[in-house]
């Protein structure tokens, strides 16, 4: 006969399924006695609650009228029932209004308590006190019957317990236990211990060749997370996975490397605590929640290190679900070097914009000199023709000196232009600043309002210094400007001091990195509205202004600082909203004397009687050139344009000993029209002209064989000596 080990489990069910059942027989009959003994519990509970409310409906009118012997009487007839041992009947107020029998002294007693109403509302209560007879002997039965039934199953289960224990428990037991060891350890290299040939041992055969499975597959996922983990590290992108509540789950060592956390320290972060710029709300509601599976989408943002340092990045979000929890992959690039090269791209777009702005602005200027120029030609003419013919000491004389210097500022007006326009060397020399100031003082004030007063308080005893005029006019009017804009609209008064200074080696001024020296301090305020502190720091940029478009460029201060920091001197600012600003510049004295450049007509120059051809397209111009060079006693031929001129040649090339053409003319420019000239005749020497040209300048005219190269407009004494020179064979000064 097989063991009982060696059964299949079908028998051993069947065995002990007998067992159980008998087990089972015996537990529902405590279940079942258990279950009577509290329903007969609750019944009688319930019997006696129907008992106190018919009592108190009873004793409703003894209530209400106040006759507690009715009430007393009706108590009586709880005689019909022993175990009631107490009842009291009290009015709403608590007090007692009757009683019945005496205050119970057992262990355990049963307390009822009903309210009496009439016409809905409580009138008062009655209460009754069991001392639960009945109930204690059903109890006493019933345990009893347990106890009997008890004994008699607590033999049996002991004696087949030993007999489970032994085939069934104990096999099953040493494989939980092998299973609790692998999941407290996850050493999946255990293997459990077969007894026998049964399904057990099968089942123990199966368990250690799942065993086996799992340790491959484990063995496979420590790989793949390896692999996994290598290419995260490598990334050059921040890897962040977190929760739809922003908890960190996972990152990798870029991540630790750009803020500057450990893993460790991350992972018990959450988004909020290195995102800046938005709040973890927004960004579930705005981004998270919204998101699709293989649907990413990019965001911007700031995230800040540990060390306190903020920095822009993109982020590229993307979902993922794994075991039906939905988590967020964030994939993070610090975009920093993109932003910033972004910023100086643009910048240099502006500045190539604004380029393109000054070369056409030059393009412009050269063309306005060239008209103006020639202008200017025919009244310095026809100036110095009226000045010969007038006596010094007329009084008319003296107008036409004033005239005269007048053109001398025109004349200096379109150097100024080009100078700006970068189409002319900007020549320093040493200057009264002084000089100047006063003279722009007086333009500017008839070009701004009354309401602005201007006080000025000037030492005219300043030293030169050594700077272009035109640079120095052009500071002033910068600075008086802005002082004009900034008071336009309440008015106020614009100060204008300039004095000389000695700067130390200990002076307060070294916040300007000016060497020690005596210097120049030209100081410019204003009563207007002032800049805050942000516009003040940034007054000094290139294209930075607080004016609109159609008013300012953000070119003044910077072009005022880089003429300065030129000469080698220093700008302060100081301004504060509601009190106006004041800009002091210092620039370097210089020792070299200055050069007065003012014009003055002389009557006495060198003449001639030579034959001389003049070509010039424009009539006014040619007609106070005639009649200047006559002037000096020269004989002329004037011609319209180059290619009649050439023809007049040609009939007579030995009629001239001298030709002056205009660089500028149609079907032929003046240095084509000199080659032509000089290929007939060499030895003939040519002057050109022009009021401005891009094609010529003096070197180029020399390299071309051309004598002398004039710029208009002609000045008699000027032109005089360079004809004479010319006609003499000397190089013109």
């Amino acid at each position: 006969m097989k063991r009982f080990r060696d059964l299949s489990i079908r028998t051993k069910l069947t065995v002990l399924l007998l067992i159980v059942s008998t087990a089972a027989v015996l537990a529902a009959t405590l279940a079942f006695y258990s279950l009577l003994s509290d329903q007969y519990r609750q019944s009688y509970r319930a019997d006696l609650e129907s008992l106190a409310g018919i009592l108190a409906a009873n004793c409703q009118a003894s209530l209400a009228f106040s006759i507690p012997e009715d009430a007393e009487q009706l108590l009586l007839s709880l005689r019909s029932r022993p175990s009631v041992i107490t009842a009291k009947i009290s009015d709403a107020e608590g007090k007692l209004f009757a009683t019945y029998g005496q205050a119970a002294v057992g262990p355990e007693t049963l307390s009822i308590t009903h309210d009496i109403e009439m016409n809905g509302k409580v009138i008062g209560a009655i209460s009754l006190q069991d001392d639960m007879r009945s109930i204690r002997a059903f109890s006493h039965y019933a345990l009893l019957t347990l106890a009997l039934i008890v004994l008699l199953v607590s033999g049996l289960i002991f004696f087949l317990a030993a007999r489970l224990r032994e085939l069934i428990s104990n096999p099953i037991t040493e494989l939980a236990g092998v299973a609790e060891e692998i999941s407290r350890h996850q050493d999946y290299g255990l293997r459990a211990e077969k007894h026998g040939s049964d399904e057990v041992g099968n089942l123990v055969d199966s368990f250690n060749g799942m065993l086996a499975q799992i340790d491959q597959r484990n063995e496979a996922l420590r790989n793949s997370e390896r692999r996994y983990r290598a290419l995260l590290n490598q990334a050059a992108d921040v890897f962040l996975l977190h929760d739809l509540e922003g908890r960190i789950i996972d990152v990798n060592q870029r991540a630790c490397d750009s803020l500057g956390y450990s893993r460790e320290e991350l992972l018990g972060m959450a988004i909020a605590d290195i995102e800046v710029a938005t709040e973890t709300s927004q960004l579930k509601t705005r981004y998270w929640q919204n998101l699709q599976p293989e649907r990413p989408v990019t965001v911007e943002g700031v995230h800040r290190r540990k060390d306190g340092v903020t920095y822009p990045v993109e982020v590229r979000v993307g979902l993922l679900e794994l075991a039906g929890e939905k988590l967020i992959i964030a994939l993070v690039r610090d975009i920093s070097e993109r932003l910033e090269a972004e910023k100086e791209r643009h910048q240099m777009e502006s500045r190539l914009l604004q380029s393109q702005k000054m070369e056409s602005i030059g393009t412009l200027a050269g063309g306005i000199a060239h008209d103006f120029n020639n202008i200017l030609t025919p009244i310095y003419g026809y100036l110095e023709l009226a000045m010969m013919k007038i006596p010094a000491d007329q009084p008319v004389r003296d107008h036409l000196d004033k005239v005269y210097q007048a053109a001398g500022r025109a004349r200096e007006l379109v150097n100024q232009i080009l100078t700006f326009s970068r189409r002319d060397s900007v020549q320093q020399s040493a200057v009264e600043v002084q000089v100047i100031i006063k003279e722009a003082l007086k333009l500017l004030r008839a070009s701004i309002p009354t309401t602005i007063e201007i006080r000025q308080e000037i030492d005219l005893s300043c030293p030169p210094v050594l700077a272009n005029p035109t640079q120095i006019h052009q500071i002033l009017m910068n600075l008086c400007t802005n002082a004009y804009h900034a008071m336009r609209e309440t008015g106020g008064i614009l100060g204008v001091s300039l004095v000389p200074l000695e700067i130390s080696a200990q002076d307060y001024l070294k916040s300007l990195n000016l060497p020690p020296g005596h210097y120049l301090r030209l100081e410019v305020s204003d009563t207007g509205c002032g800049m805050n502190k942000e516009t003040l720091d940034r007054a000094l940029e290139p294209y930075f202004t607080t004016k609109s478009k159609d008013e300012g460029t953000g070119m003044g201060l910077s072009v005022v600082h880089g003429i300065v920091k030129g000469y080698g001197g220093g700008i302060s600012l100081y301004s504060e909203p509601g009190r106006g600003t004041t800009i002091r510049i210092y620039l370097p004295a210089s020792a070299q004397p200055t050069a007065h450049q003012a014009p003055v007509f002389q009557a006495t120059v060198p003449t001639g009687s030579e034959r001389i051809m003049l070509v010039d397209d424009e009539a006014a111009v040619r007609e106070a050139e005639k009649a200047m060079i006559e002037s000096l006693g020269y004989r002329v031929t004037a011609f319209s344009g180059p290619l009649e001129a050439l023809a007049a040649f040609a009939a007579a090339p030995d009629q001239f000993d001298l030709v002056v053409t205009d660089m500028t003319m149609p079907k032929m420019t003046g240095d084509h029209f000199a080659e032509k000239i000089m290929a007939t005749r060499p030895d003939l020497p040519v002057v050109v002209c022009t009021g401005f040209s891009e094609l010529i300048n003096q070197e180029t005219a020399r390299t071309l064989g051309i004598r002398d190269f004039v710029t208009k407009p002609l000045v008699r004494q000027d032109f005089a000596r360079s004809v004479r020179a010319v006609l003499d064979g000397k190089d013109s000064e």
